[in-house]
């Protein structure tokens, strides 16, 4: 498959940005000012540090598919900060200013968009920001630099560990997995969002395509001979790529927390993963938030609950050509995982009959479900109230709880039959 590239020339026409970049630039820019406002919660906190690393960075401006202008992610980021900035004063009531240390790295191996997003970036009064070295550019491929941007980023922050990692490469092969395992393995705070076009994959492959993608990523053994052969393949094979190219991912690179979700462009079949990486729960937390929040561009071919992720993928379209249904994170989607959420939560708590902790509850279920913590908590106290499930307190009784759980609260499995609750889950 014949990659698309963006190019750019001083004074020339902008590249056409698609609408499911828009949408990608969108999610980068509402998780970044939610990212930004938990890490700034402290009211006598004065400032924090964190390197981002625009892996894929481009010239920094397109002409949208409306014809109107529109940004590329770095000025997305420089962008969000300055609003996040705004937010946290406002909505801590902060009196002390608070400085963001944020040193960002574009990265991109195309020369000419580099000396373009210099001039957008002078245009737009980052000069000073060029020349302090707060925003730096650098040419050449994010497979090769990787090493020295990580050692660069963990030297920058020894003690905290922070650094983003923006990898939205062009199809799906220009993330190694020695590149993800190192961010993983070396740093202590390290998040990654990464895309992932899947459906092109998939879509071309072939048994030079394939030895190719191995070579270039390090993910071997997720696809097969018999994927390929037309002749033989199996039933749900698809389906059955995704899942292991997927697990290989998250497994490899060392995250502890993973969010995958489609990115649904408006025509075509083209879906990409959009993939969030990191060592924190919190972080996974606000990334499942924002695509409550861009619930219409956002899908997954699986059911609601805690088990939405854990068994595979199934493209838009399947195996026979036909649309599958979709979880769209919409109204009904959420009333679908509340539904689902009442029945499987006390039979996953029943599993663990001493009882379990409340962090440790959500931190167990993070991976494998579209819920938020604010949603699981929401669930937990309407099970506490219907009498399903029962909170311990550090002394051993049981907590009258209504409004909201402490991670310390014990959960516990009540074995009394409720019809009250079975009326609720009723349709």
């Amino acid at each position: 498959m014949a990659r698309k590239h963006y190019h750019w020339t001083l004074g020339g026409a902008l590249p056409k940005l698609g609408r499911h970049s828009e949408v990608k630039h969108a999610v980068l820019r509402n998780y970044l000012v939610d990212y930004f406002l938990t890490l700034v919660a402290r009211p006598e906190q004065d400032q924090f540090r964190i390197t981002i690393v625009d892996g894929f960075c481009g010239g920094g401006l397109y002409v949208n598919e409306d014809g109107g202008e529109a940004v590329g992610s770095p000025l997305v980021i420089l962008e969000a900060m300055k609003e996040a900035k705004v937010k946290v004063m406002t909505t801590f009531n902060r009196q002390k200013d608070i400085h963001f240390d944020v040193q960002l790295i574009c990265v991109d191996a195309n020369k000419s968009a580099l000396l373009h997003l210099r001039h957008v970036l002078e245009a737009r009064g980052y000069g000073d920001n060029l020349r302090n070295g707060s925003i730096e550019l650098v040419e050449g491929e994010f497979a090769s630099l990787a090493p020295a941007l990580i050692g660069r980023a963990k030297k920058r922050s020894p003690k905290s560990g922070r650094a983003l990692f923006v990898l939205d490469q062009y199809g799906y092969d220009q993330v190694p997995m020695a590149a993800l395992q190192a961010i993983f393995s070396t740093m202590k705070r390290p998040e990654v969002i990464l895309t992932f076009y899947v459906d092109s994959l998939i879509n071309y492959l072939s048994p030079e395509n394939l030895k190719a993608f191995e070579r270039k990523t390090g993910v071997t053994g997720a696809v097969t001979a018999a994927d390929i052969d037309k002749a033989t393949r199996g039933p749900g094979w698809r389906r059955s790529i995704q899942s292991a190219l997927y697990e290989q991912i998250t497994r490899k690179s060392g995250a502890s927390f993973f969010t995958p979700f489609f990115v649904r462009p408006q025509k075509g079949h083209g879906d990409y993963w959009l993939l969030h990486l990191s060592h924190h729960w919190k972080a996974r937390d606000v990334m499942a938030q924002t695509h409550w929040t861009h619930f219409n561009h956002f899908v997954h071919y699986a059911g609601p609950g805690l088990d939405m992720f854990s068994t595979g993928y199934a493209t838009r379209i399947d195996d026979d050509g036909q649309p599958q249904a979709a979880f769209e994170f919409d109204d009904l989607a959420s009333q679908s995982s509340r539904i689902a959420l009442l029945e499987q939560i006390p039979r996953r708590i029943a599993e663990t009959p001493e009882g379990i902790p409340v962090r440790k509850f959500f931190v167990e279920q993070a991976n494998t479900t579209p819920a938020t913590e604010s949603m699981i908590e929401q669930t937990l106290l309407e099970l506490v109230h219907d009498q399903q499930i029962e909170v311990i307190g550090d002394n051993g009784s049981v907590r009258r709880v209504r409004k909201a759980l402490k991670d310390g609260h014990v959960l516990r499995y009540r074995r009394q039959f409720s019809l009250r609750l079975l009326d609720k889950m009723k349709p």
